[in-house]
This record gives C-alpha cells, structure tokens and sequence, in this order.
C-alpha cells in the first residue's frame, strides 16, 4: 500500500508522529511524506529538522510559504503547494493520501485526491469551534471532499453524518497524539529545566497563543495582554513561537523583545519528548492553543483559554475559557492555580481517548474498503 502524508506545520506532524513512524515501520506500507509551509521556514524554526531526526522518508519538500504578514499569504501559501505537489503525487500514484487538521495542505490534499481520484483520509474532522477562524470551514470543506474520516470522538462522527457522511466511511479512533504522552520518556524536572537555562524555577506556566482571524492588528497586544497577567500573578512562563498565521510576525517581534527578563523563557522547536515533558511538569497552559483542549486533559493540566479561539469546541473541565485583558487573564490563571481547581483536576480525563489510538488507526488504513467506497455517489437527502 502506498501512503503520502502531507505536513504543513509542527503542530499537525507533532500530533500524527507516531501514525507516521508506525505506517513507515509496517512492511506491508510504503510512506512518505509531503513536507511544506512553516517546516521549511527559518523564521518559524525550520521544523523539518525534526521530521529528518525521526527519520522519516520525505518524498517531497515544497517550500510554500510566503514570506508575509497578511490573510492572502495563506491563500497563495495554498495555490503554491497544489501547483508544486501535482505532479510529484501523480508521478508516486498513492493509494492513499493522508492529511490532518484544518489548514492550507488539508485542503490541498482534499482538493488533490477528489480531481486526481486517489483516495484520501482526513482527520479530525466534524470537529467544530464558533470562533470564526477560517480553519473551521476548511475542516469542513475538507470533509466533503475526502474518502475516509478518522474522527477522534464519537460527536465529530455524527456531526459528518450530519453533513451526509455515509457512516461506513467513518472510523472513531480517538487522538494518535494522546499515545505520544502515554508513550514518552519521563524526565525529570530538574534535568528538564537545567536543559532549558531555568535550574531555579520550580512552578511554571507554557503560553501558546497563535493570531486570531480578523484581529491580526492586535495579535501583539492581546499577547502582552497574557505576559501582564502572567506578571500580575507572579508566574513565570515559557513561551512557545505562534503558529504561521497572519499577525505572527507581530507576536514573534513581542517575543524576541523579552530577551533578559528573567520570568520569562522563549523557544521555537522542542523535541518532541522535552515538549511533552514540559507539559507534563507545568503548572498551567495559557493562550489558545488547541493542545489545551486536546492533549492538556491527559496529564490532567489546567488551561486558560484566552479570547475567541477555540470557543464552542469540546474541552473537558480542565479548560477555563476567558476574554481578553490582563485582569480576566490573571483571574483565570488564580482559578487554575486555586487548590480545588487542582483537586478537580485528579477526576479530569480526555474526551479523546486514553493512548491506545496508534495501532487502531495502522490497522483501519490497512483495512479500509478502498474499491468499494472510492467514489462518493451518496445523496445527503437520502
């Protein structure tokens, strides 16, 4: 069976990892993956470092990315990856292409397969957040034009079946990222943070927060807004680079001007057991992130949601959400750290399954009725 995954960020390669290295490592599979976007790019950390320590086999790197800080950079980003990954795929002729998420090589990998007639699997999708990201309709979009569906709880499945996804195209296999924080190596933390430059911290916070649509001019100040709240709460923090979204300039500006304040660390690229380490230690996660929603409840660790981000998706209770502005911030941050916060949070688990979704995803890509589902002839009427 011959596989192309496509790769366009960190935070999707960090989720489907270890999908990826168990389909390489399985004889009956040959795999590559699509690398593009934010992992080829300086400025965001050239993650495709990671990809190479993994040693997975990267049939193609597509530098896709404009260097820009404007909602149209997206939609070039994608015109560029579909021009530059057409004809490499109809040369491999996959059996399969694979792609996860929401953004700009989801929708190329779906819009892809449908024209080239090579079937595809989606994950994640029927999820949905009403914050008005762009991201949500192209999930959806997606949806539409993909073959399989790998959903990772039982409401995403009826809300394709909704959208009149035939339920033999469906497979409920829950989050393959949860498996890497089952799976990953303990470090303790103190060797953690002597790695890190910080051997004095004991508690700390991790701030993730990525531009929002629509309010890309204040991106920076809605950042500030999170390192004030962290000050007025005496917590100090590291802090993650914004995903490649419009406003991200800004808010990797904020970030490289924190050099030498002692209360704040700032990192690009973890490896991947260090990042789940560090998660594994912190005190809280603060930003928008959606690892507060997906991977966070498997620790248990607390969140403060700020802003519209992520808004009306499923979290479990580890999840506090808030509006903008330092006071609502650190009000948030004293809930999360308040001792029956922290009491509830022992009876937290993930809604997304509980670090067994690696082999079941294997083996439901090996077994997929690919000749009988290939062409979408269902009517949603019916």
């Amino acid at each position: 069976m011959r596989i192309l995954a496509f790769t366009g960020i960190r935070s999707d390669y960090d989720i489907m990892s270890d999908v990826y290295r168990s389909l390489h490592a399985d004889i009956d599979v040959e795999f590559g993956l699509i690398v593009a976007g934010a992992h080829l790019s300086p400025a965001f950390g050239m993650s495709v470092r990671q990809i190479e320590a993994d040693k997975l086999p990267i049939a193609m790197r597509i530098e896709s990315l404009l260097d820009s800080n404007t909602p149209s950079s997206r939609a070039k980003s994608a015109a560029i990856l579909l021009q530059g990954c057409l004809p490499f795929i109809e040369a491999f002729a996959p059996d399969l292409l694979v792609y996860a998420g929401d953004r700009e090589d989801v929708i190329v990998g779906a819009l892809t397969g449908a024209y080239l007639g090579i079937p595809t699997a989606h994950f994640f999708g029927g999820d949905h957040a009403t914050d008005g990201n762009v991201d949500n309709p192209v999930r959806h979009a997606a949806s539409k034009l993909s073959t399989f569906h790998f959903v990772s709880h039982p409401q995403h499945s009826q809300r394709l079946q909704r959208m009149g996804e035939d339920p033999r195209r469906i497979r409920m296999v829950g989050n393959p990222a949860i498996d890497r924080f089952v799976r990953a190596a303990n470090i303790d933390r103190a060797t953690l943070l002597r790695s890190l430059g910080r051997t004095d911290w004991n508690e700390y916070a991790i701030v993730i927060f990525h531009p929002i649509l629509g309010e890309e001019a204040n991106a920076r100040r809605y950042f500030l807004e999170i390192l004030h709240a962290l000050d007025i709460t005496g917590t100090r923090a590291f802090i993650n680079s914004p995903n490649s979204d419009a406003g991200s300039r800004d808010i990797i500006s904020a970030i490289e001007g924190l050099h030498g304040r002692e209360n704040f660390a700032a990192f690009r690229n973890l490896p991947s057991v260090e990042f789940v380490n560090l998660m594994r230690h912190a005190a809280l996660l603060v930003g928008n992130s959606s690892a507060g929603l997906l991977e966070a409840p498997s620790i248990p660790l607390g969140v403060v949601n700020v802003g519209t981000r992520q808004r009306g998706r499923l979290a479990a209770a580890n999840v506090v959400f808030v509006d903008q502005g330092a006071e609502a911030i650190a009000q948030g941050i004293r809930r999360v750290r308040s001792a029956d916060f922290q009491n509830m949070l022992g009876n937290v688990r993930s809604p997304y399954g509980s670090g067994d979704s690696v082999p079941r995803i294997v083996s439901e890509i090996k077994a997929l009725p690919i000749n009988e589902l290939r062409f979408k002839t269902e009517d949603p009427l019916l």
